[in-house]
């Protein structure tokens, strides 16, 4: 399989690749199959068990909030940015696959490009809330290093006891590690094409057609995340993904997955027997 599309340059006689082909994107989807196929038969044999070890919440906690509604806002709606950025990029990475825009006249080409701007304004909003509120939690520490030792020896059939969580696992973090650097690709490689295509920058030929290259690999690099995420989410029990959703995780649902210790989530309903609750921590 040849992962390009060539072209024949305007300086010179070679064949230079220009595209990705759609090839590369199916390929990367059939590894995220693959590893789907491998995880459900090593869970077929028995499924990831947490540690008994961990703080509990608080006596009398009912309901703590797994995620505030900004987040369940984003996480829906860069979806629906990428879904709306793969279409409108198709449209002229491959002309006429896609039906003109329904819109007077207007070209996709500008259609992405306002749903490329989106998305940027999207990501830096969310970075600096990120960074304000919630950055500790997606930092790794010593906690995520027996944990991902742990999950090794799972999936090749050895001893293991996987601890309890912070707010997010070792392979959360490093699915937003991976996210922010196609993020990256994606918005430096698209603003360079962007200032040639609307003539607002002289770009080198050779240098344009690199940046066309990593464009077309982030898109197919979301792709296959966007399919592996999905895939990993729904493994959680059903408490779990009803949490994307409500926003919310029963007490005990918390205490069999997170430690109190490594993350204290804000208190959304106690029982009637408790005491004041504020973020984790009690007073009578």
């Amino acid at each position: 399989m040849n992962p390009f599309h060539y072209a024949k340059s305007f300086f010179s006689n070679d064949y230079l690749p220009q595209q990705l082909t759609w090839e590369l994107g199916l390929l990367l989807l059939s590894l995220v199959a693959v590893m789907a196929g491998l995880v459900l038969m090593r869970r077929a044999f028995g499924k990831p068990r947490r540690s008994s070890k961990g703080a509990p919440p608080p006596p009398g906690v009912a309901l703590v909030e797994r995620y505030e509604i900004g987040a369940r806002l984003w996480h829906f709606g860069v979806f629906g940015l990428l879904l709306a950025l793969w279409i409108s990029g198709a449209a002229f990475y491959s002309p006429g696959i896609i039906p003109a825009v329904p819109l007077l006249g207007v070209s996709w080409l500008f259609v992405h490009l306002a749903f490329g701007l989106l998305f940027m304004v999207g990501i830096v909003v969310h970075a600096v809330k990120a960074g304000l509120i919630d950055l500790r939690s997606m930092l790794f520490d010593r906690h995520d290093w027996h944990e991902l030792l742990a999950s090794t020896r799972y999936y090749l059939g050895r001893p293991y006891e996987l601890p309890k969580l912070g707010k997010y696992g070792v392979w959360n973090k490093v699915f937003h590690v991976a996210l922010i650097l196609l993020a990256l690709i994606m918005i430096v490689s698209g603003i360079m094409l962007s200032l040639d295509t609307l003539g607002w920058a002289v770009i080198d030929q050779n240098w344009h057609r690199q940046q066309r290259l990593l464009h077309d690999l982030g898109s197919y690099g979301f792709l296959a995340l966007v399919a592996a995420h999905v895939f990993w989410q729904l493994l959680k029990k059903r408490s779990q993904l009803k949490a994307m959703v409500t926003g919310t995780i029963a007490a005990d649902t918390f205490g069999s997955n997170h430690d109190w210790d490594r993350w204290k989530p804000h208190v959304v309903s106690q029982t009637a027997k408790a005491g004041k609750v504020d973020h984790g921590e009690k007073t009578d």
